[in-house]
């Protein structure tokens, strides 16, 4: 019996007995053969984005394609067949957390420990990607090294690495893009209550989730106008590698495999590379395409300029329901903050800082450190406001409106403390 099955889910021994096109468009010489080596899968990703196999003749696959239904109601088999994090999906059902973070560093204590992770990240990953998997291998005791110390960080204190990560550039043809991920999803996950080691794993699979992205030609990662159609469909192809690349790892976690599988799949079902509809994406993986998304949008391309924060906040918003589930959009909102770390922000004062971290207790009153006066000039000595606490102050002040950066002059990458 034939049955339909992404590439991504291709494994040595199936028997592959038809294409997604004719066999004279492709390299394969003979029309049905079995998978005999990682080579073969290797092909079948270049040429294909799903194939036929016969499970009578060899190895069955983890899923079929041609079992997922066409309606938006979530069929609960196929949602079984990828793990899930019961964890997360606890805690998303019954609002419950499975632990409540507290401070335990402000942000400026945080910050040069924060910085310090990053950078060990930034050179972990590097070498991952340049050294290790261009030879074939990767070591997954390297990639929770490397996450460990942001997961500790931002246990201590979440506003810090939001803080530093509206210093940097956002390269989206960088690694910087994977450790902001990274570490974007370990405040997501703080937020929502998980346990230390399910964020080390959220963590380790949105830091590895596009890993298959060195296997894509260079001409179409470095190209400075949109992609083609055809291009796309190209890049499209690094689910599948990075899945290939995840699953020949040691000992590798089923969840860390799953979010790369899963990060560019939509509510809706109008994702790629299954078409999952509602939470037959696991957890992790609707987790992960909102942060995917969010940080897409707040990065410049040669083509594409990034947007403010609350700006992309607002997008991720409209498109709940619809690309994203309404509930975990509304708590990543929560975790961003109405007006999110490192924005510019106008008082109703006239005066002009930048949000330095989140109140938990009253979202619209963040501390904000100040930087320009009522009439807009520079502060020389910086200090910090709550406007949760503002004292025996005659006129409290308020946010009056976000601002875009450099506005007024003030360009928040150049702030320093």
């Amino acid at each position: 019996m034939d049955r339909k099955v992404s590439t991504a889910y291709l494994k040595v021994g199936m028997y592959i007995s038809k294409l997604d096109r004719p066999w004279v468009q492709t390299p394969f010489l003979i029309q049905g053969f079995f998978i005999e080596d990682k080579a073969g899968i290797n092909k079948l990703v270049e040429y294909c984005d799903y194939v036929y196999i016969n499970v009578d003749m060899g190895e069955k696959a983890d899923m079929y394609l041609d079992m997922l239904p066409s309606t938006s109601t979530p069929d609960v088999k196929v949602k079984q067949r990828l793990s899930t994090n019961r964890q997360a999906e606890n805690i998303l059902d019954t609002g419950k957390k499975s632990v409540n973070y507290v401070d335990t560093k402000t942000t400026i204590e945080e910050l040069p420990e924060a910085k310090a992770a990053i950078d060990k990240a930034l050179t972990s990953m590097a070498h991952i990607m340049e050294h290790d998997i261009r030879k074939g291998k990767l070591d997954m005791a390297k990639a929770k090294e490397a996450v460990e110390p942001i997961v500790s960080s931002v246990i201590r204190n979440s506003d810090a690495f939001l803080w530093l990560s509206k210093l940097q550039d956002h390269d989206s043809g960088s690694y910087e893009r994977s450790v902001q991920n990274c570490a974007l999803g370990i405040v997501f996950g703080r937020h929502i209550g998980l346990k230390k080691d399910e964020l080390s794993t959220l963590a380790i699979g949105l830091l590895l989730m596009d890993v298959g992205m060195i296997k894509l030609p260079k001409e179409i990662l470095t190209k400075t106008t949109p992609l083609t159609q055809e291009e796309t469909a190209v890049m499209r192809k690094h689910v599948a590698f990075s899945v290939e690349i995840l699953r020949a790892s040691k000992d590798i976690n089923e969840h860390i495999v799953n979010i790369a599988l899963t990060h560019h799949e939509r509510y809706d079902g109008s994702g790629y590379p299954n078409g999952l509809v509602g939470t037959q994406t696991p957890a992790f993986g609707r987790m992960a395409a909102i942060i995917d998304c969010y940080d897409s949008m707040i990065s410049s391309t040669p083509f594409k300029q990034a947007i403010p924060e609350h700006k992309a906040l607002q997008n991720i918003y409209n498109l709940s329901e619809k690309f994203f589930q309404k509930d975990l959009v509304e708590q990543f909102i929560q975790c961003m903050g109405v007006y999110p770390t490192g924005s510019l922000v106008e008082l109703t004062s006239g005066a002009v800082g930048a949000v330095l971290s989140q109140n938990t207790e009253q979202k619209m009153k963040p501390k904000i450190l100040m930087l320009l006066d009522q009439k807009k000039r520079p502060i020389k000595k910086q200090h910090v406001l709550d406007l949760s606490d503002q004292g025996k102050v005659k006129v409290p002040a308020f946010i009056a409106k976000s601002l875009d950066n450099n506005t007024y002059g003030v360009d928040i990458k150049q702030v320093r403390f």
